[in-house]
């Protein structure tokens, strides 16, 4: 049988504690018709995570960056090591994951029935591995048959159809990255993955769950998560969500830009005024001054969202 090779890129920041999981799962697929190649991106990390890596051999290639850049910055930068490597697929994952024994393999099997599509396996919850992940249920939920495969894991089909996955794994064959042309940097950090998704049904591809392969997320925590979450970390991912909330009202492929920007003024402000009747007078300001990052990179929004669903990267019926 011919051989297919997989790079996988693997993002990582300060998680020497997890790493070795992480890559031993992904080395554990490697076969006779799986050639398996690992790009892991230090992002300025302190603890060891390099020299972790590195001790895999010659199947790991690190590659570090001098201090810790945003992260779509360093997703994008393995994601072109890896496509210059010409694999035949590429996966792009977390560090605080771990891969089911065959879950690459269904994910290989998947794209091979499947070619023209953006794939990810079903997230399970780490310290509580017969329980789907919190945030891939609310995914799940939509679909009624795919309940019935992933909670009571009787297997109907090897795919599901999706309007978005979760980016803590995304495979694809490399023609398909190559296509979407990887993550929007306008992104802090939330909404990164459903762009990805955006564009590629855009485009024409498929966005697709393989409930057969599990992956582990422990949502960078191994020990249990504190009771009470620290209200900093709270506060920056409602930053980061809010950002992506206006980002896509202006990216949106289905109105005219200025519709969109009128629609974004609409956004922030029904946005500030829920924060204020909240008695949240900082979430107010926080949601115009995110507002007012977004609206000056309106040029910039405009050009990206242009150059992302123009009419002729949509491929043709049947190719």
């Amino acid at each position: 049988m011919p051989v297919a090779r997989l790079d996988v890129v693997v993002t990582a920041y300060n998680r020497a504690d997890f790493l070795d999981r992480c890559l031993s799962s992904v080395l554990a697929s490697a076969s006779d018709t799986i050639d398996v190649r690992v790009i892991v991106m230090d992002n300025g990390s302190t603890d060891g995570t390099a020299e972790t890596a590195a001790a895999f051999g010659e199947r790991i290639r690190v590659l570090r960056t001098s201090d810790n850049r945003p992260i779509v910055e360093v997703l994008n930068r393995g994601l072109d090591a890896a496509i210059e490597d010409r694999p035949d697929c590429i996966l792009v994952m977390n560090d605080d994951t771990e891969f089911a024994p065959g879950a690459i393999e269904r994910l290989m099997s998947a794209a091979e029935a499947h070619p023209n599509s953006v794939m990810t396996p079903l997230q399970l919850n780490y310290r509580e591995p017969g329980r789907i992940d919190d945030n891939a249920y609310r995914h799940v939920a939509a679909v009624r048959d795919l309940i019935e495969d992933a909670v009571v894991g009787r297997p109907l089909r090897q795919t599901y159809p999706l309007p978005t996955i979760i980016g803590a794994a995304m495979f694809a064959r490399r023609e398909v990255w190559e296509a979407v042309g990887g993550f929007d940097p306008l992104f802090w950090f939330y909404g990164v993955d459903d762009d990805v998704c955006a564009r590629a049904r855009w485009i024409g591809y498929e966005v697709l769950l393989v409930p057969q392969a599990h992956l582990f997320h422990a949502h960078g925590k191994l020990d249990v998560p504190p009771a009470s979450p620290d209200p900093a970390a709270v506060l920056r991912k409602w930053r980061n969500e809010t950002q992506a909330r206006y980002l896509f009202v202006l990216k949106d492929p289905n109105h005219r830009f200025a519709v969109n920007v009128a629609r974004a003024l609409g956004a922030i402000l029904k946005t500030s005024v829920a924060c204020l009747f909240a008695a949240w007078p900082r979430g107010a300001w926080e949601a115009l001054t995110i507002g007012g990052h977004c609206l000056a990179r309106l040029r910039r929004i405009a050009r990206t969202r242009k150059l992302h669903f123009d009419p002729a990267r949509r491929r043709k019926p049947g190719a």
